[in-house]
């Protein structure tokens, strides 16, 4: 299996989590996909914005959030003030566990 063949497979397995955490949350966005692949790609390449030493679950999570900030863009000011926060904090959950089950490392 290729590196983008096993990066590609762990993108859809953080993705489908996304998805779940976007169904228990009960948030229907116009484009839930626009967010989930930002975070997916966000957090897969944490690695190349963090260096090693810094790399806590707390620096990817905010790392994280200021990548959905950017996504965003001026559409921001139309949300609820703290929900990109309350967002990047269960993606971040999430991801974090997908990571722990799989084994998976920030830069794999």
């Amino acid at each position: 299996m290729s590196i983008r063949q096993s990066r590609r497979e762990r993108a859809a397995v953080l993705a489908a989590v996304l998805r779940e955490v976007q169904v228990a949350e009960c948030w229907q966005p116009c484009q839930p996909s626009n967010y989930i692949d930002t975070a997916v790609r966000r957090w897969m390449t944490s690695d190349r914005r963090i260096k090693p030493a810094k790399s806590t679950p707390e620096n990817r999570v905010r790392d994280l959030l200021r990548g959905l900030r950017e996504a965003q863009g001026d559409d921001l000011i139309y949300e609820e003030p703290g929900w990109l926060e309350h967002l990047a904090e269960r993606f971040g959950t999430a991801l974090l566990a997908a990571d722990r089950a799989s084994g998976a490392s920030p830069e794999a």
